[in-house]
């Protein structure tokens, strides 16, 4: 199945690597749209000077009280965040708050790209010190 609609991107990760041509590493497809939901649901609203709409603004729900309405409110920013790119399915992001204490936040979320593939699955940690997505 051709992919390459979904994208094309130097790879980006904890460890920036080179290859031995001096050139980086390539992502693509699949590959390619989760590293980029990756990105935008790992920078905190307002971190990008040339963007401040970009991201989700997770510190507002870290430092809030933990009730239902700021659950709904976060499931909501982070489905909004993922169905703002071009190569996920209109309506087809979800997000379910998973755990929720003093100290983090942990969220599953999906959803359908463009490409008719499966689903993108995600699980995001939030704490205030470090934030990651882990995607299947």
């Amino acid at each position: 199945m051709d992919t390459g609609h979904l994208g094309k991107d130097m790879e980006f990760s904890n460890q920036f690597q080179t290859l031995a041509t001096g050139d980086t590493a390539i992502v693509s497809g699949r590959n390619c749209l989760a590293q980029d939901l990756r990105h935008a649901l790992t920078t905190p609203k307002g971190d990008l000077w040339y963007e401040p709409t970009y991201g989700v603004d997770i510190y507002k729900y870290l430092k809030n009280e933990i009730n239902e309405v700021n659950r709904l409110s976060l499931e909501l920013e982070i489905v909004l965040t993922i169905e703002a790119d071009p190569r996920v399915v209109a309506n087809s992001a979800i997000a379910k708050v998973v755990e929720w204490d003093l100290h983090s936040v942990k969220v599953k979320a999906s959803c359908q790209p463009i490409d008719g593939s499966n689903r993108l699955n995600m699980v995001l940690g939030y704490s205030p010190n470090a934030f990651e997505v882990e995607v299947s």
